[in-house]
């Protein structure tokens, strides 16, 4: 029989995705392995416990900390907290979400609702100071921008930015200066921030400053915290990330660490798993009427296998037209807006649910599951199956 063993988790009980990684490692450990749980945030000022011999280290703390509790013990350790350059540069094994996806799927989101001036907010606000590790979430975020040739404004007290623009004022009130910060930009804005708590913080602050969320202002969030989300008003969007296979995985790659064999991959990027929309980001930012209609008839009808014929007797326009007015506003066709709504459904559904292909082709518009499947492929590059496969742990 196995021996058991003590695993220390350095990951705290009382954010939701912090329990989520929790979750993921209590179902990989269970039934297969027995595996003791302790967690530093149970002991006094999250120290390492004397009385305590661990086998091995899961850890949400900065790649600094974690390599030196972990190296000091005489333990193998595995990250979970929010990736940073610095997990590689200290050779810590790791596992996360990819910022680089995350701030492609936010662009992606906001470009969708036809906005054209952007903003950022990242740790330049209360106790976000602790955790500049999420800094590289809005870093990728403007540079996504930036290839398409659009420009971000960046909210940079601390000057992370190059080039920043113009210094903010010489306050101490950071409401204040976020206040005036938002009044000036160009609206409608669409504002990405770093994770849902300064989401909940800006929509307070837009609320404040009499500025329209989303009519004026949309705000996306990050990491799906549903407390932060539902105390949003309105209720925050946000990018959901796959805590739980986090969990999953960084349990599985330390149980190899722990029978002293290297693990075929000690860095796993996972993909975000979609933008989870609510009040905050629900508009269209599109002075074009006939698109602005022709694109929530879409949103609306693309499950019923839309056509575009159909959008056409919806607008009351010809096709021609029609186009022109599409790739004007949004820079692609009906056709290629309808099918982008329905590969949307269909990794949706592939990533948060267990429904069988037969079962969503239906679901998001397809007659067959032989003309989803290619349908899929050819938007992504992958079969539906290895798509889904990147969001289940495996039993």
């Amino acid at each position: 029989m196995e021996k058991a063993k003590l695993i220390l988790m350095d990951v705290p009980w009382d954010c939701h995705y912090g329990r989520r990684v929790c979750h993921g490692i209590f179902h990989y450990a269970r039934p297969h392995r027995p595996w003791l749980f302790a967690n530093l945030h149970s002991y006094d000022g999250g120290k390492w416990p004397r009385h305590v011999k661990a086998a091995g280290l899961i850890s949400m703390r900065c790649p600094d900390d974690c390599v030196f509790d972990a190296r000091r013990h005489g333990v193998p350790a595995v990250g979970v907290g929010t990736w940073s350059p610095e997990y590689k540069s200290q050779g810590l094994a790791y596992v996360n979400v990819d910022p680089k996806q995350m701030g492609e799927m936010a662009v992606e989101h906001f470009l969708d609702r036809g906005f054209q001036h952007f903003g950022m907010i990242d740790c330049g606000i209360t106790d976000l100071d602790q955790r500049p590790h999420l800094v590289h979430r809005g870093k990728y975020f403007v540079a996504a921008l930036r290839r398409r040739k659009l420009h971000c404004e960046v909210f940079d007290p601390k000057r992370e930015y190059a080039p920043s623009g113009e210094p903010l004022p010489a306050m101490t009130d950071v409401v204040e200066r976020v206040r005036q910060w938002l009044a000036g930009l160009v609206k409608p804005v669409a504002v990405f921030c770093v994770d849902d708590f300064v989401g909940l913080w800006v929509c307070g602050v837009c609320w404040g400053s009499g500025i329209h969320v989303p009519e004026e202002g949309a705000v996306l969030g990050a990491d799906d915290d549903e407390m932060f989300c539902s105390m949003s008003y309105p209720h925050l969007s946000s990018i959901r990330v796959p805590a739980e296979q986090i969990g999953f995985e960084a349990a599985r790659m330390l149980d190899i660490m722990l029978t002293k064999k290297t693990p075929r991959k000690h860095r796993i990027l996972l993909p975000p798993m979609g933008v989870i929309t609510r009040q905050s980001t629900d508009v269209m930012a599109i002075e074009d009427l006939y698109v602005t209609k022709a694109i929530r008839y879409i949103r609306e009808h693309a499950h019923e296998g839309l056509f575009v014929r159909n959008v056409i007797a919806e607008v009351k326009l010809s096709r021609r037209p029609l186009e022109r007015r599409f790739q004007k506003a949004i820079g692609r066709s009906p056709f290629a807006e309808i099918r982008r709504v329905q590969i949307e459904m269909i990794k949706t559904l592939l990533s948060q649910t267990d429904k069988t292909l037969e079962t969503m082709a239906p679901e998001c518009g397809f007659k067959t599951v032989t003309r989803m499947n290619m349908a899929f492929k050819k938007a992504t590059g992958m079969p539906p199956g290895a798509y889904r496969k990147q969001f289940r742990t495996q039993r």
